[in-house]
């Protein structure tokens, strides 16, 4: 039994093709090569991170609320509150020579100075100064046209005198520098107070001190009219004129006058504007009737003409009373500005509207169209006089709390949205704040 199982198992095995021993190189049934390893499956992909939550939308600010329109009496100017630099110009009316005036200044080291020393910070403060000197200032010329020893700072009636042949001690120049001021126009109905020979000296003295003038010039010259000022790189010219002289003739062509045929005004406006270093010219005449609120249609006119001709700003004198301000359209679409009479800065009458006087802040910006006026406002002034003409000061009467029938006549002529504080600093265009209430 054991040897056939024997057998079968060798059958069995002889059958499989097997053997136990290895079989030679070349032999076809050699043991394959290992078979290459499967590659593993890949992982999976990671589960994509769910979407954040989206954020909510900023809630949208409510709209404006729509600001109510400027009212009818504020100078709104075109385009006044694109970016820019402002150049400001404070600007008063007649600076008179009465006697007792002078008397008072001379009687003091501060002179003139001593008269508006209440205001004299919103004098300074602006970029440019203006106002009209309404006298000579001749030393050694008397009321008879005659060469005479000068008193010094004294009014002795004879060579420094008050109306109506005016003349001042030049000290007067020095104080109105200290105050600030720049640039006077000499071209008055009192240029000729002491004839061609004061015209003469007043330039000189003028000059002397560097203070810019403009309306007249030297006898037997052909210098011009006008002057430059020039500020924060803006260059500004300056025209006065006069509609008469009261004294005296003006035979050598010393005076420039406002309404004379041919218009020269016109001519000197368009000269002006031809130059390339001349960025705007304002005008400055002395013209009007004396004592009258409402300017003539002559006034009107011819400040239409010298718009036209390119003036940035007319800033007129010799009514010694306020008249109105405006916006007036130029031919070529330019807004330009006028204000008829700044009254009074000083002088020893005793009306109240002859008293009654303002600062005119203005504000000039460089454009792509050149120039323009940005703003106007104005600060109520009165002259306050002490006892029976023994003194004599110039003072803003939001500062010092009256009068209150002068602010009323001035905000009655110029409207209340114009009104500045008498406080710095200046701001000639305040609607560009959306806070700002007139």
């Amino acid at each position: 039994m054991r040897r056939a199982s024997l057998l079968l198992a060798a059958t069995v095995l002889a059958c499989s093709g097997t053997s136990s021993h290895p079989a030679p190189d070349d032999q076809a049934s050699a043991v394959p090569a290992p078979a290459a390893p499967v590659p593993s499956a890949p992982a999976p992909d990671p589960a994509p991170e769910p979407d954040p939550a989206p954020e909510p939308e900023p809630e949208a600010p409510p709209p404006p609320e729509p600001r109510a329109p400027l009212p009818e009496d504020y100078l709104a100017f075109t385009d006044a509150c694109a970016p820019s630099e402002v150049v400001t110009i404070a600007a008063v009316g007649d600076i008179m020579g009465h006697r007792e005036i002078q008397r008072q200044a001379y009687a003091t080291d501060e002179g003139f100075g001593a008269v508006w020393a209440n205001i004299a910070d919103l004098l300074a403060a602006a970029d440019i100064t203006y106002g009209n000197l309404e006298a000579p200032t001749a030393p050694g010329l008397g009321r008879d046209h005659e060469a005479h020893p000068d008193p010094g700072r004294r009014f002795d009636n004879k060579v420094y005198s008050g109306y109506a042949r005016f003349n001042i001690h030049p000290s007067i120049i020095d104080d109105l520098q200290k105050a600030g001021f720049d640039v006077v126009s000499t071209a008055n109905n009192h240029s000729l107070d002491r004839d061609a020979a004061g015209i003469d000296e007043t330039i000189a003295q003028l000059r002397k001190r560097r203070m810019k003038f403009t309306g007249t010039r030297p006898a037997g010259s052909d210098m011009p009219f006008s002057t430059i000022t020039e500020a924060k790189g803006m260059r500004i010219g300056w025209v006065a004129c006069t509609l008469h002289t009261n004294f005296g003739k003006d035979d050598q062509g010393q005076v420039l006058h406002c309404f004379e045929p041919g218009d020269p005004v016109r001519k000197v406006v368009r000269r002006l504007r031809k130059r390339t270093d001349v960025d705007a010219v304002i005008v400055t005449p002395h013209w009007g009737k004396e004592y009258t609120h409402e300017p003539s249609q002559r006034q009107r006119k011819f400040a239409q003409r010298w718009l036209d001709a390119g003036a940035t700003a007319i800033i007129g004198s010799h009514p010694h009373v306020i008249e109105p301000w405006e916006i007036r359209e130029t031919e070529d679409g330019r807004q330009g500005f006028v204000f008829y009479s700044l009254g009074n800065f000083f002088s020893h009458q005793r009306t109240l509207n002859r008293r009654s006087t303002v600062i005119l802040y203005l504000g000039l910006a460089k454009t792509d169209a050149g120039v323009r006026v940005v703003g106007a406002r104005y600060v109520p002034l009165h002259v306050r006089m002490v006892g029976d003409k023994q003194a004599f000061f110039v003072e803003a009467i939001d500062r010092v709390g009256g009068p209150k029938d002068a602010r009323a006549l001035l905000v009655d002529q110029l409207g209340p949205s114009g009104l500045m504080p008498p406080q710095l600093p200046i701001d000639v265009r305040p609607h560009c704040d959306p806070a700002w209430t007139p």
